[in-house]
């Protein structure tokens, strides 16, 4: 069942309730300080955004260029070159092995902090598309995956493995044991895509031409409901691919450094990014989302590299005379064959354009009309070992919201350059204004439910806010919750000399069948003066939860939300109450 502010507790705590609650949750800290993270994909210094561009430099044989310097690279934002305030060469799995394990967690202690679950290496999630593919070439990308897994995983590569249907499912973690990825890519059973049929005709073209011999105006209804049902039928695929990526996003923005998705799909039903960037009325109902996880992706450095799951395609070059049959089994002959013809064609010329216009995006390359997807997988993997990370603070009034352009220029010659193709300047030191209509508040509530919700119940943990929870033994029903949140993972505000946050803490108790029995959520403003916003800085923003549960087993979802960045980190947990 969804989360509702209405019917679950509730509750806006002054400082004076944060501040009592600090000395008994500063335990956690005592144990395990909490230090700062590494480089963030979105660097927060109170007004202003530190904007990181990944760059992948090849010479002409393909390889990594290792040895070029900052003085090598000329950053321009919308053709305004910027300097670079951050600049270095990344090699994860060389970093990786040179940085000390974390400290074990003390008892009933749980984190979403990331570098208790990132693996040595790039980092790369396989995305196995099922909601925007056809069952039979479902099949063929599983059997090149295992493929892939047989013949050119190396030990150092680290994979999760994500498939898309109605929701999204993690078939398995980051490893590299090609045992529990192939167990994982056998989990996979193609299955036909319910959104994806719709996009049919109800009634086919031979049917319908018979129906507007009879009555014109009858064929024009039963055509106009057909559009509509395809229309909606790409609403639900694009809102469910979207709430994918976000979750996608949100789950690996707080690993630092350049992260690849490889998106095996056979068709992308939206642009991450419109030609015209300036224009969304373009894109429907899911504009401004299309724009949001267009930005978090970017922000993330989400690098796409989509994959044509239908391998070897060509574009139609039958004769009329002989026809076909569609995936329903409906013989084609004629000018219908030659319509549906036609409407294939423009569906893989879109796909194919989509699929190049969002690895360009994102930095990433798009792998089209090629038979060897598991060689697709390893040129992808490879792209995340060595590159470069250039980074800029853009001027204050230039967050204007719009899409900036970004280019990266060599001094040397002869090189082969990709990175992202632009961010959006949304403003980070945006917040609810004291003059705010109630309009403009209502929205900004509903939109933060919505959100609640979907970390909620999305099955990878957020992590572009980190904490630790502590959560000891029931004591009969009563659960508690103790939570110490890295506060270099917020934005506080400095007003007359105090730092205030604005927090949500969530906690929803779901049933082994799915069922969600309790939530409880309160959001906490607070204005610490400087030695307890030093302490928060130093060892974590505390704070309780407490609410009973009947006996039974239960998985704790946790969800922490800066409302005044609007980023969230969340984790499960598993409790039993006797």
């Amino acid at each position: 069942m969804p989360f509702t502010t209405t019917s679950h507790c509730v509750r806006r705590c002054a400082a004076v309730a944060l501040l009592a609650a600090l000395a008994g949750a500063f335990w956690l800290s005592a144990q395990a300080p909490a230090s700062p993270p590494d480089l963030p994909a979105a660097v927060l210094r109170i007004t202003t955004r530190l904007v990181l561009v990944d760059v992948v430099v090849t010479d002409k044989k393909g390889q990594p260029v290792t040895d070029l310097r900052k003085e090598d690279f000329t950053l321009l934002d919308n053709d305004q070159a910027r300097p670079i305030a951050f600049f270095s060469l990344e090699q994860p799995a060389v970093r990786m092995a040179q940085r000390p394990a974390p400290p074990p967690l003390p008892e009933h202690v749980y984190t979403n902090r990331p570098e208790y679950r990132m693996p040595p290496g790039p980092l790369t999630v396989l995305l196995l598309d099922a909601l925007n593919t056809p069952q039979q070439d479902q099949a063929y990308a599983r059997d090149q995956m295992l493929r892939y897994l047989h013949t050119q995983l190396r030990p150092q590569d680290r994979m999760a493995i994500l498939a898309l249907t109605s929701q999204l499912f993690v078939l398995q973690d980051f490893t590299s044991d090609p045992a529990l990825l192939q167990a994982a890519l056998e989990k996979f059973n193609p299955e036909r895509s319910v959104h994806l049929t719709r996009d049919e005709p109800l009634v086919n073209p031979e049917a319908l031409a018979k129906i507007a011999d009879l009555d014109t105006n009858i064929a024009a209804g039963i055509q106009r409901f057909e559009e509509e049902q395809a229309a909606v039928a790409t609403d639900a695929r694009v809102d469910l691919t979207l709430a994918a990526l976000e979750a996608i996003g949100r789950a690996t923005a707080g690993y630092p450094g350049r992260k690849n998705l490889i998106w095996v799909s056979g068709s992308f039903p939206f642009n991450l990014y419109p030609e015209n960037a300036e224009n969304f009325a373009d894109f429907r109902s899911y504009s401004e989302d299309v724009r949001r996880i267009g930005s978090l992706l970017s922000d993330a450095q989400v690098a796409v590299y989509p994959v044509d799951a239908r391998g070897l395609v060509g574009y139609s070059m039958a004769s009329a005379s002989e026809g076909f049959r569609t995936n329903e089994g409906r013989a084609l002959r004629g000018p219908t064959f030659h319509e549906e013809l036609g409407r294939r064609d423009s569906r893989l010329i879109a796909t194919h354009h989509t699929m190049r216009q969002v690895a360009e995006d994102t930095g990433g390359r798009a792998f089209i009309n090629r038979n060897d997807i598991d060689a697709a997988v390893g040129l992808s993997i490879a792209d995340g070992s060595t590159y470069y990370t250039l980074g800029f603070y853009p001027e204050q009034k230039e967050w204007d919201g719009r899409f900036h352009r970004l280019q990266v220029k060599l001094a040397r010659k002869g090189l082969a350059v990709r990175h992202r193709r632009g961010y959006y300047a949304l403003d980070p030191a945006r917040t609810i204004q004291p003059d705010a209509d109630e309009r403009e508040r209502e929205l900004l509530a509903q939109a933060k439910e919505r959100e609640l919700n979907e970390i909620l119940f999305n099955p990878l943990p957020a992590t572009l806010v980190t904490f630790r929870a502590f959560v000891p033994p029931p004591v009969g029903q009563r659960v508690t919750v103790e939570f110490s949140v890295d506060a270099h993972t917020l934005r506080f505000l400095e007003v007359d000399g105090r730092h205030e946050c604005d927090v949500d803490f969530l906690v929803a108790a779901v049933a082994p069948e799915g069922r969600v029995v309790n939530t409880l959520n309160q959001t906490v403003g607070a204005r610490l003066r400087p030695e307890t916003y030093a302490e928060v800085r130093r060892d974590g923003l505390p704070y309780r939860l407490v609410f009973d549960l009947l006996p039974g087993r239960y998985q704790l979802r946790l969800v922490v939300r800066d409302n005044r960045s609007g980023l969230a980190g969340s984790a499960t947990v598993p409790v039993v109450v006797e």
